[in-house]
Formats: C-alpha cells, sequence, structure tokens
C-alpha cells in the first residue's frame, strides 16, 4: 500500500468517526435542557464549519500518522543494519 493510500484511508476513516463524535456532543449540548432527546444535526454554517474542522483534523491525523511511521520505519531498519 502507497503513502497516499494510507493518507487517504487514514483520513476517511478520521473524517466518519470525528463527523460521528461531533453530532454526538452537538445533540448532547442541544438536549442539555430538553425534556425528552432529540437526535438534531447542523445546519448552514454550523454544519459547514464543523465538516471543516472535522475534515482539517482528519487530514492531519492522517499526515502526523504519516511522519510518525517514516521514523519508525527508519529506526527499525537502522536497528537491523550490523554493527561496525
Amino acid at each position: 500500500m502507497t503513502a497516499k493510500q494510507k493518507f487517504w484511508i487514514t483520513t476517511s476513516a478520521g473524517l466518519a468517526i470525528g463527523m460521528a463524535e461531533a453530532l454526538v456532543f452537538y445533540n448532547i449540548g442541544r438536549n442539555e435542557k430538553a425534556d425528552k432527546f432529540r437526535v438534531q444535526v447542523p445546519k448552514g454554517a454550523e454544519l459547514l464549519k464543523t465538516l471543516g474542522m472535522v475534515a482539517l483534523t482528519s487530514v492531519l491525523t492522517a499526515e502526523l500518522s504519516n511522519q510518525i511511521e517514516k521514523v519508525l520505519d527508519a529506526k527499525m531498519v537502522a536497528s537491523l543494519a550490523p554493527a561496525s
């Protein structure tokens, strides 16, 4: 699997999980004082802001994961090299 494929898989998974988490917290806040819990989805600009933040953090998570993997791979290769 290429680094680009891993990046998109990580970003997509982060987007799906992050959006679900954002909706849970949104609904907790919206229903805090309500007598009956109603599932709601933000509309318009609020939805776009939420999607934007979740997308941004998903991309950053994918890039961070990629960089960590590169460092760990390099260390593993270095540890396998014969001592001189």
